[in-house]
């Protein structure tokens, strides 16, 4: 099963979208576990139904850039986003709220190389954040499902992945951030279909 990626915007709270204008500049320094180093500069920008990035490193720039509008208890969103290799994948969502905390999530994604994939998910509110359960089906004529829980809690932010392709395999990845004062640290786990296990880690310091 080849690497699936799939993006879900979680908007259980549909007045959320109503968010005064507001711009945050950041810069600071980076290193990984793969031997990456160095400084960058971020630009954030957010008004009612628009939200941008840009990330700059050295100088190399990678933006991403959202719209989203409201009719009624529905909000569509679109995006693009443009990596530091010059490559541009964009998606589009359609989220219905149905009023219990819980909303129906369906949208496609379109890779750098073209490739699509199409979703549909039923995101729920939890306690400490969102799960979605979803399938999905990419236009290379691969199928299946995955699910994704999100937790915060006392500083830490734990993203679990999980796709499960037409053959029964799996495949997880887990991210968790923990934040300490002005520094971030960031840890990616993933396990393949075959049991193959990876371990990536970084820190972000913010000036």
């Amino acid at each position: 099963m080849k690497k699936l990626v799939i993006t879900t915007v979680a908007v259980l709270s549909l007045g959320a979208l109503a968010t005064n204008a507001r711009e945050i500049n950041r810069s600071g320094t980076y290193q990984n576990s793969r031997g990456a180093s160095g400084t960058f500069e971020q630009t954030i920008n957010r008004q009612p139904g628009q939200y941008s990035r840009v990330t700059t490193i050295g100088d190399h720039t990678a933006t991403v850039n959202r719209t989203a509008v409201r009719n009624g208890n529905t909000l569509t969103v679109d995006g693009s986003r443009t990596g530091f290799d010059g490559k541009t994948s964009d998606w589009n969502k359609t989220i219905t709220g149905n009023g219990n905390g819980t909303a129906l999530v369906t949208g496609q994604y379109t890779r750098q190389n073209g490739n699509t994939i199409d979703t549909s998910a039923t995101v729920t509110k939890t306690a400490d954040s969102h799960t979605t359960d979803g399938t999905y089906s990419t236009s290379t004529g691969r199928s299946g499902s995955y699910t994704i829980d999100v937790v915060n809690a006392d500083g830490t932010h734990t993203r679990t992945e999980s796709v499960t392709g037409a053959d029964g395999k799996s495949a997880t990845k887990v991210v968790t951030l923990d934040k300490h004062g002005n520094t971030i640290d960031r840890t990616v786990a993933t396990t393949g279909p075959n049991g193959g296990t990876e371990t990536h880690s970084g820190i972000v310091t913010l000036n």
